[in-house]
């Protein structure tokens, strides 16, 4: 029942928005308890979790659905089901929010009309106030006055009305007093000094203008967002094998991650939108244990106090600590949390990766008698090679999902991409017994996010330079053509392509790619841009030497060569920063053994020395900068650096599946 009024047989789905995530969770838990079906859908979520979630009721609440469910379908949701979603019920039930946040939730409500031609009467829709967030001594954290004048006027139109309703189709809801709205916060002035400062990506300025009262208002501070990831091991060697990926991160404000970590008494409420900060400090709680900050693949998880967590911080958790339910932030929740590391990685796209770890099995609940897979222990005693027991323990967990009919389960498409050609790795941290293997998809890490030359170069496809270079150049006109943009920046950008590998030619990084074997290097018949197949050895290239900027060097030492670009800084910003870097200033380095460089192309000589240290390189590149950001704005710069560095993560990846 709702307001003591039964639903109408015709009704076959009913949205539930309501402006707390606790409340969703306990309404979708009681309506549960009740007997309906009843899914949860929130913004603090996992978005892996929320596509299952969306995939078992998605087919109900589709507004071009043929005809609608057979079984009453009850979708739970936060203000996070206000935009984005392409849903459509027959009934709604939404907590009083401003009149703006009301007007789109009735947008899910009969969407194309199908529920009126069926009914030949409106869809319902109940308005409920709760007492808490409407007193006026006591502002909503979220919404501060706005829900309480809209209930106000909703009761005031509701009252001239002869049956107490009030009309909610497209054009009402629109004449509401001043102050029904959800507040708009005002920001500060932006100044060019700011756009400076914030456009200075790398190196940062030592002091840079904070952007909250940008992004949030002035008139509070919310709290700002960390993400939790839950993963059994969080040694540094698994963690670079298998790094926390968007799909996998939950994001929950500060001050609510560290009251959970903290085991605070009480959940501090959360809602999907801003929220002002506490007036208060919460009470310290201690430092527990179990949890780490990711620092990146250089430094790993780190051990660090709850007084340290930093907005924007990736927490590595525990799974047993819990902290999830229905797939929804739930800081009281005890049970175990599923790791998602392995199907993560398989929603990145790039490597796919899988933990034979028998702890992480042992939690699929449609796999839990699969057999223990092999482990580094058995090794010596096992009666066939290492490989043959992995592949053999692949075909068994691809049999099973047959048997079971498990046609789009995730480890069915991770296992058919691992065996076609995979690495086996073994951990190596006590912690976890006597370890267990870790397999990886032999594929190109095209998108590191990092910078760092090993994770672009070393993909084992063999590639040399010249023809990366071309397929580059290629890739960065074609986009910049499809992007509309002057033919004159369409050819600047294919020449920053053609040229922006370069300093690869340095002898130290063709060992590199080579595997440290000094006659596959010297056998090469053209210098390489990704590494050999199989070859992985000690990485010779001096330690943060930057081959970009010596692409520059050596650009600049053939002015006719260069003078075939329109824009010539631009050509030279563009190789310079292909990895992030030299915005503005260029990590320069001393080279204790200084190579010379060359190549050619086009029939152009190029040559210049490794060591950029005595030379004017960084001063031209910085004032470069500056010169380009005055020509193409601050965004405009970003835009074209991206295109060139959209066309190479491509181009890899082309390579690595050639």
């Amino acid at each position: 029942k709702i307001v003591g009024k039964e639903l109408a047989e015709e009704v076959r789905s009913v949205g539930v928005v309501v402006n707390r995530v606790r409340t969703a969770r306990v309404v979708c838990q009681r309506l549960a308890e009740a007997g309906h079906r009843a899914h949860l859908i929130t913004g603090r979520m996992r978005p892996l979790d929320r596509k299952s979630a969306l995939d078992d009721f998605a087919g109900a609440v589709n507004p071009d659905r043929a005809a609608p469910p057979e079984e009453l379908t009850v979708v739970v949701a936060t203000q996070a089901i206000e935009v984005g979603a392409d849903f459509s019920f027959d009934a709604l039930i939404t907590e009083c929010a401003p009149v703006d946040s009301l007007r789109q939730r009735f947008g899910r409500l009969d969407r194309r009309g199908d529920f009126a031609a069926r009914t030949g009467s409106a869809a319902p829709a109940w308005i409920l106030g709760v007492p808490a967030a409407l007193n006026p001594k006591r502002p909503d954290p979220i919404y501060g006055d706005a829900a309480r004048v809209t209930w106000e006027e909703l009761l005031r139109l509701s009252g001239e009305s002869p049956d107490g309703s009030v009309e909610a189709g497209p054009l009402s809801l629109r004449s509401f007093p001043e102050g029904s709205s959800a507040p708009y916060r005002q920001a500060p002035l932006l100044l060019p000094t700011y756009m400076e400062a914030w456009a200075q990506t790398n190196p940062e300025p030592v002091v840079q203008p904070a952007v909250d009262w940008f992004l949030h208002g002035m008139e509070q501070t919310p709290q700002p967002d960390v993400n939790l990831v839950w993963r059994r091991d969080q040694s540094t060697k698994t963690l670079r094998l298998v790094p926390p990926r968007p799909a996998e991160l939950l994001p929950v404000p500060i001050h609510a991650a560290r009251s959970w970590l903290a085991g605070g008494p009480e959940e501090v409420p959360v809602g999907d939108v801003d929220s002002a900060a506490d007036a208060e400090s919460p009470p310290s709680y201690g430092n527990p244990a179990g949890f780490a900050r990711w620092s990146g693949f250089e430094e790993g998880a780190q051990q660090i106090n709850l007084r340290d967590i930093k907005p924007g911080d990736i927490l590595l958790v525990d799974p047993a600590r819990g902290g999830l339910s229905r797939g929804t932030w739930d800081p009281s929740a005890e049970d175990k949390v599923f790791d998602l590391g392995d199907e993560s990685q398989l929603a990145y796209g790039r490597k796919a990766t899988l933990r034979l770890d028998k702890n992480l099995f042992e939690d699929l609940d449609d796999l839990d008698d699969l057999p223990d897979p092999p482990t580094p222990a058995q090794e010596t005693e096992a009666e066939a090679p290492q490989k043959d027991l992995i592949e053999q323990w692949l075909n068994e967990v691809l049999a099973r999902l047959a048997r079971l009919d498990i046609e789009r389960h995730w480890m069915k498409k991770a296992v058919n991409r691992i065996k076609k050609d995979f690495e086996v790795r073994e951990t190596d941290d006590s912690e976890y017994g006597d370890g267990y293997y870790i397999l990886v998809e032999k594929a190109t890490e095209a998108s590191a996010m990092d910078g760092s030359d090993r994770s672009s170069s070393l993909t084992g496809t063999g590639v040399t330079l010249r023809s990366h270079l071309e397929g580059v150049g290629a890739k960065a006109a074609e986009y910049a053509n499809r992007l509309g943009l002057p033919r004159a920046i369409q050819d600047d950008l294919c020449l920053a392509g053609r040229l922006h590998d370069l300093g690869k030619v340095d002898p130290r990084f063709q060992l590199s790619l080579a595997g440290g074997d000094e006659v596959a290097r010297a056998m090469l018949d053209e210098p390489l841009a990704k590494s050999l197949p199989g070859r992985v050895g000690e990485w010779s290239y001096p330690k943060e030497m930057r081959h970009e900027l010596a692409s520059v060097a050596m650009v600049s030492s053939a002015p006719g060569l260069l003078g075939q670009a329109r824009d010539p800084d631009l050509v030279l910003h563009l190789i310079g920063s292909h990895h992030g870097h030299a915005r503005p200033l260029p990590p320069i380095i001393a080279d204790d053994d200084p190579q010379t460089l060359q190549f050619e192309v086009d029939g152009y000589h190029m040559e210049a020395g490794s060591d950029l240290t005595d030379g004017p390189l960084a001063l031209e590149m910085a004032e470069r900068f500056w010169t380009l950001v005055e020509k193409y704005g601050f965004h405009g710069l970003a835009w074209l650096e991206a295109i060139l560095r959209l066309a190479d993560h491509r181009q890899s990846e082309e390579e690595a599946k050639r």
